[in-house]
């Protein structure tokens, strides 16, 4: 009885996850910054002012828009292909997963930074 446990919950942690979503986890942060301080950031349906953190979904495309005073800037999050995915290859129902959730991309970089100075 205690080893069909084991096996069923072992099957369920593996049909169920992918590498990167074990690994890395859904969200993933990013940060915006400005000269000077004080921009307004929307990420998607994120908005706030900078210094500017946030947790979003991987997988979407997403675009930093930002303004300051009558000066706006405009920057797309590259998404590239989290390295973890790959060991998906020895588990493909992980390949799967990560691939319909999204959790197979990450963002890079994470850190942003925009100059309103004019300079």
């Amino acid at each position: 009885m205690k080893k069909s446990v084991l096996c069923t919950v072992f099957a369920v942690l593996l049909f169920t996850q992918g590498c990167c979503s074990i690994f890395t986890g859904d969200p993933q942060s990013i940060s915006v910054d400005s000269k000077p301080e004080g921009a307004k950031v929307q990420i998607g349906p994120y908005k706030g002012t900078t210094p500017y953190q946030v947790s979003i979904p991987r997988g979407k495309n997403y675009v930093i828009q930002t303004s300051y005073g009558d000066k706006d800037q405009t920057l797309a999050l590259n998404k590239e292909i989290e390295p973890v995915y790959w060991v998906n290859i020895l588990f493909w129902p992980g390949l799967i997963i990560d691939l319909a959730t999204g959790a197979m991309f990450e963002y890079d970089p994470t850190h942003y930074e925009f100059d309103f100075t004019g300079n």
